[in-house]
């Protein structure tokens, strides 16, 4: 070992020392860990929070109309919390999302936190000035802020927007808004939208680019959009409308579609405005495409009685014909009506096009599925603020639980329609709480049912008549009908109560009473009658389209004739009472009863006079009427004929007031009672002696309106022929001069004519020009015929 140097004895010492101190240390870990529980990690020491960061009070200050507690409650701080900076920063944000105050602060003295607040004004009122082109009403539905709302520059410059975005939808493109607040106490303000509208932006030209079949005039003629002139002051479509050029494009691609061309699409449509902004040019870019035909057009029915070869008769579309994608719409839906008359409403119709390029064909294939049913779990009405639910429920043909019923739903419509009550009636379809139940939503708009009606009319002969009427046909929300009515001119005086009980006893049972009286100076017929009556009248429905009337009518008659009047007047002067029973059946298919387009309506009535009173006689009457669209559903042709006729019995002959007078309204271009058998020795206008017989057909087309519907202006062409006369055989007959001749040959008259009906601010407005083209000599002839109204 004498070899080992003190350095290295001193380090082998060292190295020693630390092994055995490294296992005394492994041997004591090894000894806790069997005799003491396993250590845990110290939980991190907690933040001391001083005194000084506790809020210990919060106020709110600058209120006027909100509570302090109202303030409080919009943050999520509370007294006794720490405060910090990040809660104080969404207090803030929180107290200016309500929109209640303009300006807002927060302030920490290291005990009190002091919320001060600014309120927004509250809006007083608003005004609108400079606006000429568009009204008060369309901008106050326009503007989102209202009176007695919160006031915020926000909301204001929102509002600016949607005010110049509605110019610009009426060609006002230079349109200018400027709002003006005015403050005014108790932190209120006025606000006023000064409105520059500028000069029309109108259509300076529209241009095609692309058409090679049709050329521009044909295609401006499809469009909505017009080029601008002096001449169309009265149109609205001749400024520039982003909302009616997408129309366009889509008014091109049916026009397009409609003449064969399945693969016709509008490449752009684009407006370029004038550096001066009062005109723009209007460009369309288009592709034609190709012309195509009709090829196989087959029928696959899924519905065991529903054969093709019964369906195929009903659809239009026959193999050669021009493409038309609007028949093919068509086609669909006959089918679907033809399946849902049989009983089938959820039947479903699917169509399949195959395109055949090479022979420029087009196969339709109309596959019909039963599809899932569906029933009806609520239906509900809404927009009804005055009439009552049931007055609607009870028109309904289908209730809560049936199964829907396409046909049924469309009927259902057309009945609350011809109720007269609202001016607008949808039926929408929503999903119900399960796949197979749907809910249906009548959604009506009431309109006004109260109408204070003044009428006119004017002869050539200068003979005026004006009526005062106050008719309400919705009483109370309850569907009641009441009528009391004044009309005076210088024939007749008559005053008339009505009122009509449409569900009596809440049963299909319609129940009336009529008052009236009548003071006729009948120049025409030479007499003056006196006429009081009461009536009760009784109806119900025999089918969907029929119903049933009873009446009963008690009257007293009396006549008074004047100097040199008619020998037959004479007859018939003193007074006379009727007891009269009568019915009436009334059959209606129209498909609206405001405004028919298709149908017809047949009624045939009764009346036997005779249980009492001391005339006794029979009348029966009849009319017929007939709708059907014309020329590609552009206008509507009507057909009306009524006839009546009335004969006593027992050997009595019919009075001169219970005949048939004929002319003004009920045969244009006459005049009142100016067809039918008259005593041509007696002056003037009068001598109309009416006849026991008539019979007066009217054909009428309703004209395609060349306005917008807007103007509510409607023409029709009418033509009106018939005759009146076939007296008893007790009325001389020119067999004794200088005391009566009387005409009467059942001739054939005939009238034609424009009709002009009038939406007027004011009310409706009727006026028939007739010009009579057939007549007698002795008939009296009426070139115009208006009548005007007004609602409540």
């Amino acid at each position: 070992m004498s070899h080992i140097t003190p350095f290295r004895r001193i380090l082998c010492a060292a190295v020693a020392a630390l092994l055995l101190v490294a296992a005394a240390e492994s041997s004591a870990l090894a000894k806790a860990r069997v005799t003491t529980p396993a250590a845990t990690t110290p939980p991190p020491a907690l933040p001391v929070i001083s005194d000084s960061q506790i809020i210990r009070r919060i106020t709110v200050i600058g209120t006027q109309r909100i509570e302090p507690a109202t303030v409080l409650s919009y943050i999520s701080i509370r007294e006794g919390e720490a405060y910090n900076e990040q809660s104080a920063d969404q207090a803030l944000k929180s107290l200016y999302q309500t929109g209640l105050f303009a300006d807002v602060k927060l302030k920490f003295d290291g005990t009190t936190m002091t919320v001060s607040v600014v309120e927004n004004p509250i809006l007083n009122q608003i005004e609108f000035e400079g606006n000429d082109k568009v009204s008060e009403k369309d901008l106050q539905k326009e503007v989102q802020l209202k009176p007695r709302t919160v006031f915020t520059r926000s909301k204001v410059q929102s509002d600016v927007q949607r005010i110049i975005e509605l110019y610009r939808r009426n060609g006002k493109f230079a349109a200018s808004v400027d709002p003006q607040i005015i403050q005014r106490p108790q932190n209120r303000v006025d606000l006023i939208f000064s409105i520059t509208e500028g000069p029309t932006t109108g259509v300076a030209r529209i241009n095609f680019i692309g058409n090679k079949v049709f050329d521009d005039a044909t295609l401006k003629a499809q469009v909505a959009t017009e080029e601008s002139d002096w001449y169309k002051f009265l149109s609205s479509n001749d400024n520039y409308d982003p909302d009616r050029l997408t129309f366009d494009r889509e008014q091109l691609r049916r026009f397009y579609v409609g003449h064969g061309y399945a693969d016709f699409h509008v490449v752009s449509a684009v407006a370029e405005l004038t550096s001066d902004r009062s005109q723009f040019y209007i460009t369309f870019t288009v592709d034609e495409g190709e012309k195509y035909k009709f090829g196989k057009v087959e029928i696959e029915s899924g519905i065991r009685e529903l054969t093709p070869a019964a369906l195929r008769p009903l659809i239009k579309i026959q193999s050669g014909d021009m493409y038309n994608a609007e028949l093919i719409q068509k086609s669909i839906d006959v089918l679907t009506n033809a399946a849902g008359t049989k009983g089938y409403a959820f039947a479903e119709v699917h169509p399949r096009i195959r395109r055949d390029r090479d022979s420029r064909t087009i196969d339709v294939i109309l596959k019909i599925d039963e599809g899932p049913r569906v029933y009806i779990e609520k239906i509900n009405i809404v927009g009804n603020t005055r009439t009552l639910d049931k007055v609607i429920r009870r028109e309904f043909r289908l209730v809560e639980g049936d199964a829907f019923n396409r046909v049924l739903v469309d009927r259902s419509r057309t009945r609350i329609r011809s109720l007269g009550f609202f001016k607008d009636v949808t039926v929408k379809q929503s999903p119900g709480s399960q796949p197979d139940r749907t809910d249906l939503t009548v959604t009506v708009t009431e309109q006004s049912t109260g109408e204070l009606s003044l009428g006119a009319g004017y002869s050539s002969t200068s003979s005026f008549v004006g009526e005062f009427s106050y008719t309400e046909r919705n009483l109370f929300g309850r569907g009641q009908y009441l009528r009391a009515s004044i009309q005076l001119s210088t024939i007749s005086k008559q005053f008339q109560f009505s009122f009509t009980e449409p569900f009596f006893l809440d049963r299909p049972l319609a129940a009336g009473i009529d008052l009236y009286k009548v003071v006729t100076n009948y120049q025409q017929a030479g007499y003056q009658g006196d006429t009081t009556a009461a009536g009760l009248r009784f109806g119900f429905p025999t089918s969907e389209f029929g119903n049933v009337g009873l009446r009963y009518t008690y009257k007293i008659d009396y006549i008074r004739p004047f100097a040199g009047a008619p020998l037959q007047v004479i007859n018939a002067a003193g007074t006379r009472k009727t007891s009269l029973v009568g019915y009436t059946f009334v059959y209606n298919t129209l498909d609206d009863p405001i405004k028919p387009t298709k149908g017809w309506t047949f009624s045939f009535s009764q009346e036997f006079a005779g249980l009492g009173g001391s005339l006794k006689y029979l009348r029966t009457q009849g009319s017929l009427g007939y709708y059907h669209p014309l020329f590609w559903d552009t206008s509507v042709g009507s057909f009306t004929l009524q006839s009546g006729y009335i004969t006593g019995y027992d050997g009595q002959a019919i009075p001169i007031e219970e005949r048939f007078f004929k002319g003004g309204d009920s045969f244009r271009g006459f005049a009142q009672a100016g067809v039918g058998p008259r005593d041509i020795l007696v002056p003037g206008n009068s001598g109309a002696v009416g006849g026991n017989v008539y019979a007066i057909g009217s054909a009428q087309m309703r004209l395609p309106s060349f306005l917008p519907d807007s103007y509510g202006l409607n023409l029709a062409l009418f033509s009106d022929f018939g005759t009146v006369g076939h007296l008893d055989s007790n009325v001389p007959l020119c067999q004794f001069p200088n005391q009566s001749c009387v005409r009467d040959n059942l001739a054939m008259r005939a009238s034609a004519g424009l009709a002009i009906a009038w939406k007027s601010p004011f009310g409706p407005i009727t006026i028939d020009l007739g010009v009579p083209f057939l007549k007698t000599s002795y008939d009296k002839s009426q070139i115009i015929y208006f009548s005007a109204g007004t609602g409540l």
